[in-house]
Protein backbone atom coordinates (compact mmCIF):
# COMPACT_ATOMS: atom_id res chain seq x y z
CA UNK A 1 0.00 0.00 0.00
CA UNK A 2 1.07 3.63 -1.17
CA UNK A 3 1.51 5.84 1.70
CA UNK A 4 1.20 9.72 0.20
CA UNK A 5 3.57 12.12 2.10
CA UNK A 6 3.64 16.27 1.97
CA UNK A 7 7.00 16.98 3.73
CA UNK A 8 8.53 19.85 2.47
CA UNK A 9 11.90 19.11 1.62
CA UNK A 10 11.50 20.27 -2.22
CA UNK A 11 10.64 23.16 -3.77
CA UNK A 12 6.96 22.98 -5.37
CA UNK A 13 7.15 26.55 -7.10
CA UNK A 14 8.89 29.90 -7.08
CA UNK A 15 9.77 31.31 -3.21
CA UNK A 16 7.72 34.58 -3.30
CA UNK A 17 8.48 34.88 0.44
CA UNK A 18 10.95 33.79 2.84
CA UNK A 19 12.61 30.78 2.41
CA UNK A 20 11.05 27.51 3.19
CA UNK A 21 12.08 25.65 6.24
CA UNK A 22 12.67 22.18 4.48
CA UNK A 23 13.34 19.81 7.45
CA UNK A 24 11.15 20.98 9.99
CA UNK A 25 8.22 18.48 9.43
CA UNK A 26 11.10 15.41 8.98
CA UNK A 27 10.81 13.21 12.44
CA UNK A 28 14.53 13.65 14.01
CA UNK A 29 15.14 9.95 13.68
CA UNK A 30 15.37 9.92 9.86
CA UNK A 31 17.39 12.81 10.05
CA UNK A 32 19.98 10.90 12.10
CA UNK A 33 19.60 8.28 9.83
CA UNK A 34 20.31 10.20 6.88
CA UNK A 35 23.71 10.91 8.46
CA UNK A 36 24.43 7.69 9.51
CA UNK A 37 23.82 6.63 5.79
CA UNK A 38 26.00 9.38 4.24
CA UNK A 39 28.86 8.54 6.76
CA UNK A 40 28.78 4.75 5.78
CA UNK A 41 28.70 6.17 2.29
CA UNK A 42 31.97 8.42 3.22
CA UNK A 43 33.61 5.61 4.74
CA UNK A 44 32.99 3.50 1.45
CA UNK A 45 34.95 5.96 -0.37
CA UNK A 46 37.56 6.13 2.28
CA UNK A 47 38.42 2.62 2.21
CA UNK A 48 38.17 2.59 -2.12
CA UNK A 49 40.95 5.63 -1.40
CA UNK A 50 42.88 2.96 0.87
CA UNK A 51 42.26 0.05 -2.29
CA UNK A 52 43.12 2.14 -4.51
CA UNK A 53 47.06 3.09 -3.03
CA UNK A 54 47.68 -0.05 -1.77
CA UNK A 55 47.03 -0.82 -5.36
CA UNK A 56 49.57 1.87 -6.41
CA UNK A 57 51.89 0.88 -4.17
CA UNK A 58 51.68 -2.95 -5.25
CA UNK A 59 52.49 -2.31 -8.76
CA UNK A 60 55.32 0.35 -7.56
CA UNK A 61 53.76 3.60 -9.13
CA UNK A 62 52.92 4.87 -5.84
CA UNK A 63 56.19 4.53 -3.35
CA UNK A 64 55.17 2.85 0.09
CA UNK A 65 53.42 5.40 2.35
CA UNK A 66 53.90 8.11 -0.20
CA UNK A 67 50.16 9.63 0.82
CA UNK A 68 50.91 9.36 4.71
CA UNK A 69 54.44 10.85 4.02
CA UNK A 70 53.26 13.69 1.37
CA UNK A 71 54.75 17.48 2.24
CA UNK A 72 52.93 19.80 0.42
CA UNK A 73 54.69 22.61 -1.10
CA UNK A 74 54.00 25.85 -0.09
CA UNK A 75 51.49 26.64 -3.02
CA UNK A 76 49.79 23.26 -2.17
CA UNK A 77 49.68 24.11 1.41
CA UNK A 78 47.68 27.32 0.82
CA UNK A 79 45.71 25.82 -1.92
CA UNK A 80 44.86 23.16 -0.02
CA UNK A 81 44.03 25.26 3.20
CA UNK A 82 41.92 27.48 1.16
CA UNK A 83 39.80 24.99 -0.23
CA UNK A 84 39.52 23.12 3.12
CA UNK A 85 38.18 26.76 4.50
CA UNK A 86 35.81 27.03 1.17
CA UNK A 87 34.40 23.50 2.49
CA UNK A 88 33.92 24.89 5.84
CA UNK A 89 32.45 28.17 4.46
CA UNK A 90 30.02 26.23 2.66
CA UNK A 91 28.64 23.78 5.38
CA UNK A 92 28.38 26.71 7.96
CA UNK A 93 26.80 28.80 5.23
CA UNK A 94 24.03 26.24 5.33
CA UNK A 95 23.50 26.20 8.97
CA UNK A 96 23.56 29.95 9.85
CA UNK A 97 21.48 31.09 6.14
CA UNK A 98 18.78 33.68 7.11
CA UNK A 99 15.15 32.56 5.82
CA UNK A 100 15.26 36.29 4.08
CA UNK A 101 15.38 35.78 0.29
CA UNK A 102 18.40 37.17 -1.69
CA UNK A 103 15.72 38.57 -4.02
CA UNK A 104 11.95 38.44 -4.73
CA UNK A 105 9.56 37.42 -7.22
CA UNK A 106 6.37 38.22 -7.64
CA UNK A 107 3.50 36.16 -6.27
CA UNK A 108 1.83 36.36 -9.41
CA UNK A 109 4.22 34.29 -11.20
CA UNK A 110 1.73 31.18 -9.80
CA UNK A 111 -0.98 32.11 -12.31
CA UNK A 112 1.62 31.07 -14.88
CA UNK A 113 2.41 28.13 -13.42
CA UNK A 114 0.94 24.63 -13.62
CA UNK A 115 -0.96 23.40 -10.45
Amino acid sequence: MSQSHSFKTYHTGPVTDKEPVLVHDLPQDRIISALVTLAGELYMVRDRVKVLEAELEKHDILPPDAVETHEDTKEEAAARTADAQAFADRFWLQLTMSDEPVSTIDPAINKYLDD
